[in-house]
């Protein structure tokens, strides 16, 4: 009695460190990812700033700054305007865009785009207080760090570009103010979907862990400790379906996608000589290759327009926010290879490492293959899929600079079988050129 009390306490034990290791990883995940979505969408407002205050004073002539202080406006400071609006109109989050002219009185309006309150030429703004630790170095002419500040204008970045005139002297100032509020907006979001995909994973590991106490004490019926090592894996293989139908929901663009690419990567994997255990271990990791998708904003992922840079680079980064969420997950430490490294290419132009063809795991080899044809074999909301044919044949030119050559040539077996051909294929769709499709399956 005394014997089944320890073993009861040691497995109880076992389980409670298992859900305390997970409650650690999960904190840790969330934290680190919201730490890197935050530090680039700062990166990219500061580029977006400094870029924008950079353009209007190079538009802005130095030479002609104090004659319209004096004068008024005339034909080239209409068209100054107007040039200075498109910088400010084409430039995302940005908030204010205006020239001053700083003197010992005050700011001097120059020019201002303010599409609601915009300041008139010659109108003078006095110093607010937060201005005067900058002061000094403006009236003297001088570059400043960015100014971050948060008041009744809003939470916002400051960039101030100085303006000379032929004779090198600073004559005036283009300020540009890009807002940072959606910051806390896309961190709320993004840590609510952390957490959501926190407590799944948690009661996935609360229930792998009793699976598992359960198979130590009972090691000694070697057939039942079979059986439940079956049922382990298709508890695993339910949980990680279930993360692969969240990732499908999450992306309008490509429903059903992680569950094709996975049949795919099956495919190539038996037809490359693989034994069955690894043909399901590379399935699993094909369905949660776009895990990472999960933390991309909404309006970002599903953009029915063109991308801007800065969404572009947020797409670009679901790779190594797929990293972050399964680097860690001991019991299929393979999970993380696919998530992060699918986009790499044997010519080093992949992302995000810029991996070779003998530094690619195999596995993200095999995924590439899957991951492509799937991007052009198949319906989307802003086009039809792919001519069957014309698919194959732009796989077959990939290989050796975007896909490795002999998944490729795997792939090229089965399709010349017509393994791939979808049954309501009857010879359709569209022709149009892919000309990067890496990007395009973005």
């Amino acid at each position: 009695m005394k014997k089944q009390s320890e073993r009861n306490g040691r497995h109880r034990r076992l389980l409670v460190v298992w859900v305390l290791l997970a409650v650690v990883m999960s904190t840790a995940i969330t934290i680190t990812s919201v730490s890197i979505l935050t530090k680039q969408i700062r990166t990219n407002r500061e580029q977006s700033v400094i870029g924008a205050a950079n353009m209007a004073s190079r538009i802005i002539d130095g030479d002609l700054v104090d004659g319209w202080l004096a004068n008024g406006k005339d034909a080239v400071y209409d068209e100054t305007f107007e040039m200075l609006k498109n910088v400010y109109e084409n430039t995302p989050h940005l908030k204010y865009l205006y020239v001053y002219q700083i003197t010992e009185d005050g700011c001097h309006v120059v020019f201002d785009t303010d599409p609601e309150e915009a300041g008139s030429l010659a109108d003078l703004q006095p110093f607010d207080e937060s201005f005067a630790p900058y002061l000094p170095s403006l009236l003297a002419g001088k570059e400043i760090d960015l100014i971050e500040s948060n008041d009744s204008f809003g939470w916002l970045m400051t960039r101030y570009e100085p303006i000379f005139d032929s004779n090198g002297k600073c004559v005036a100032y283009a300020g540009a103010d890009i807002s940072m509020d959606e910051i806390s907006d896309y961190t709320r979001t993004y840590v609510l979907i952390i957490v959501a995909i926190a407590v799944v994973f948690l009661a996935a590991c609360v229930v792998i862990g009793l699976k598992m106490s359960i198979n130590q004490y009972k090691a000694d019926e070697l057939e039942m400790l079979k059986k439940q090592q079956q049922r382990d894996k298709k508890l695993i293989r339910e949980i990680i379906e279930s993360f692969a139908k969240v990732i499908d929901m999450k992306d309008s663009y490509t429903q059903g996608h992680s569950f094709r690419v996975a049949k795919y990567t099956a495919m190539l994997t038996k037809e490359l000589g693989y034994d069955d255990e690894t043909v399901e271990k590379y399935t699993n990791i094909a369905l949660m290759h776009d895990i990472g998708k999960i933390s991309i904003p909404d309006q970002v992922l599903n953009k029915p327009g063109k991308l801007t840079d800065e969404e572009f680079s947020i797409i670009k980064s679901h790779t190594e926010r797929g990293y972050d969420v399964l680097n860690g997950i001991s019991l299929m430490p393979e999970l993380v290879v696919g998530a992060e490294t699918h986009h790499e290419r044997p010519d080093g132009k992949g992302y995000p490492h810029g991996l070779q063809e003998g530094e690619i795991p195999r596995v993200a080899q095999i995924i590439a293959v899957a991951d492509t044809f799937d991007a052009m074999y198949s319906d989307r909301p802003y086009r039809k899929r792919m001519n069957y044919d014309k698919a194959v044949s732009i796989i077959k030119e990939a290989s050796g600079t975007q896909l490795t050559p002999d998944v490729v040539d795997a792939f090229l077996r089965l399709a010349e079988k017509g393994e791939f051909r979808a049954e309501d294929d009857t010879g359709g769709g569209t022709f149009d050129d892919i000309s990067n499709i890496h990007k395009n399956q973005e």
